[in-house]
Protein backbone atom coordinates (compact mmCIF):
# COMPACT_ATOMS: atom_id res chain seq x y z
CA UNK A 1 0.00 0.00 0.00
CA UNK A 2 1.27 3.21 -1.01
CA UNK A 3 1.16 5.93 2.37
CA UNK A 4 1.66 8.49 0.26
CA UNK A 5 3.91 10.68 -2.53
CA UNK A 6 5.40 14.14 -2.61
CA UNK A 7 7.59 16.63 -4.54
CA UNK A 8 10.75 19.01 -4.43
CA UNK A 9 13.24 20.58 -5.50
CA UNK A 10 16.58 22.65 -4.50
CA UNK A 11 14.52 25.64 -5.70
CA UNK A 12 17.04 26.85 -8.73
CA UNK A 13 15.25 26.72 -12.29
CA UNK A 14 16.79 23.49 -13.74
CA UNK A 15 17.71 21.94 -11.13
CA UNK A 16 16.67 18.70 -9.53
CA UNK A 17 13.43 17.17 -8.94
CA UNK A 18 12.80 14.44 -6.47
CA UNK A 19 9.34 12.71 -5.25
CA UNK A 20 9.20 10.49 -2.87
CA UNK A 21 6.83 7.58 -2.36
CA UNK A 22 6.66 5.40 0.97
CA UNK A 23 5.04 1.93 1.00
CA UNK A 24 3.71 0.69 3.94
CA UNK A 25 4.54 -3.12 5.07
CA UNK A 26 6.49 -5.27 2.02
CA UNK A 27 7.02 -4.56 -1.60
CA UNK A 28 4.91 -6.10 -4.03
CA UNK A 29 8.14 -6.44 -6.58
CA UNK A 30 5.29 -7.11 -9.53
CA UNK A 31 3.80 -3.86 -8.77
CA UNK A 32 7.19 -1.94 -8.25
CA UNK A 33 8.41 -2.92 -11.82
CA UNK A 34 6.20 -1.65 -13.09
CA UNK A 35 6.14 1.63 -11.39
CA UNK A 36 10.24 1.95 -11.70
CA UNK A 37 9.26 0.76 -15.86
CA UNK A 38 7.00 3.46 -15.54
CA UNK A 39 8.86 6.45 -14.25
CA UNK A 40 12.25 5.54 -16.04
CA UNK A 41 9.72 5.85 -19.47
CA UNK A 42 8.63 9.02 -17.67
CA UNK A 43 12.42 10.11 -17.18
CA UNK A 44 12.86 9.60 -13.82
CA UNK A 45 15.46 6.49 -12.17
CA UNK A 46 15.36 5.69 -8.64
CA UNK A 47 17.59 7.95 -6.53
CA UNK A 48 17.68 6.35 -3.05
CA UNK A 49 15.69 3.32 -1.03
CA UNK A 50 15.58 3.13 2.60
CA UNK A 51 13.53 0.56 4.47
CA UNK A 52 12.51 1.44 7.86
CA UNK A 53 9.86 -0.53 10.48
CA UNK A 54 8.79 -2.03 7.60
CA UNK A 55 8.13 0.47 5.41
CA UNK A 56 10.02 1.27 2.17
CA UNK A 57 10.78 4.71 1.15
CA UNK A 58 11.78 5.49 -2.51
CA UNK A 59 13.30 8.51 -3.55
CA UNK A 60 12.66 9.18 -7.58
CA UNK A 61 14.91 11.79 -9.22
CA UNK A 62 13.97 13.32 -12.65
CA UNK A 63 16.52 13.41 -14.75
CA UNK A 64 14.29 14.84 -18.06
CA UNK A 65 12.20 17.65 -18.61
Amino acid sequence: MVLGIGGFSDGKAGGPFYEIEVNEGSVNMRHFTKVANQRAANGYRIAHVYSQDRNTIVVWERTSR
